[in-house]
């Protein structure tokens, strides 16, 4: 089955990345796509992907949580092979260079060092972009701190009754103690919007509960439904404002998903665990102001990456990527 999923996400934090576990499991070898921007990393990508579907392979597709309609990665499965862009904000290296790891360097392809004549609009406009994501982060930084005001409003909510429900929806254990959960971002603050990849819980499961209620009641629901979970293997979905916070909690052998609300799933069922506290509407609201001028600052910061990604793809040569992107393929899948 093809998934898609986010593993960085713009947050209160700044960058928050779940790269380190991408690929990273035994069995697993990785290799890590190095170059500037505009260099061809996400088309790459995009064309492996083509090749693998063609050749009847699953393929799990991250998008890139700045720009959704670009990868940072994809994952074949039955190959236990992955590939992932390794250049900032998630910088990734080989662990054991050759055993588990390798790169595929497609800055090779371009002609560096850049025009001198053009260095100093490129600097201006690294900075710049640089500058849009700083105050990007600042506004969201805001509203997580406003979020958490009217979090702090909320009193206590019974429990144990709800932790007794729970129960009763939850399949049974198999008795091989702990599993460490999956964790991938399937909601985004990014250029396009806040963006939630509904359709992909869909694949995984068929029965949904979404957990409704005051915003402390709700973080609190999701905490005790991870921690029922800990001995069935499941996908934990951090909030990408605050990642610490758990948004959805995922049971695909069982087909049950329990999500926050925000995301749109058919005949969701509704885990009401109390009603929104009046007093917190309104920094409720001042935190959604904040989220929305943050992903203007994004959409801006996207725009100078398209400027400066022109200065690279003029310096590219792209029959050269092509010549190799059909050798690579061919060496993969024969």
């Amino acid at each position: 089955m093809d998934i898609t999923y986010f593993l960085g996400a713009n947050s209160a934090r700044g960058f928050y990345s779940l790269y380190e576990s991408f690929c990273r499991g035994e069995g697993d070898y990785l290799h890590i796509i190095k170059g500037g921007p505009g260099t061809g990393k996400s088309g790459f990508m995009k064309k492996l992907a083509a090749a693998a579907a063609a050749k009847g392979y699953a393929v799990e597709y991250t998008l890139c949580s700045g720009d959704p309609d670009s990868l940072d990665g994809i994952y074949i499965p039955k190959l236990r092979q992955g590939w992932v862009d390794g250049t900032a904000p998630h910088v990734m290296e080989p662990v054991r260079f050759g055993v588990d790891s390798d790169y595929v360097n497609l800055g090779a392809l371009c002609a560096v060092p850049l025009k001198a004549k053009n260095h100093p609009e490129i600097k201006r406009i690294y900075k710049a972009y640089k500058d849009k994501y700083e105050i990007a982060y600042s506004y969201l930084k805001a509203a997580a701190q406003l979020r958490r005001a009217a979090a702090s409003a909320s009193g206590p909510f019974d429990e144990a009754a709800f932790t007794a429900g729970l129960m009763r929806l939850l399949p049974d254990s198999d008795g091989k103690g702990s599993i460490a959960p999956v964790r991938r971002f399937f909601h985004a603050l990014s250029c396009k919007g806040e963006i939630y990849l509904n359709e992909q819980i869909i694949k995984l499961c068929k029965q949904y509960y979404v957990v409704s209620g005051a915003l402390a009641h709700c973080e609190r629901g999701m905490e005790i439904i991870a921690s029922l979970c800990r001995d069935q293997r499941c996908i934990i979905s951090p909030d990408p404002l605050e990642p610490e916070k758990t948004e959805a909690v995922l049971l695909p052998e069982a087909g049950i998903a329990f999500v926050r609300e925000g995301f749109k799933l058919p005949d969701g069922k509704r885990l009401q665990l109390s009603t929104e506290d009046k007093h917190s509407g309104e920094a409720l609201e001042l935190a959604e102001k904040m989220k929305r001028l943050a992903i203007g600052r994004l959409k801006e910061a996207k725009a100078l990456h398209d400027e400066l990604e022109a200065y690279y793809i003029s310096a590219m040569d792209f029959d050269a990527l092509d010549k190799f992107t059909e050798g690579y393929i061919r060496s993969l899948f024969g």
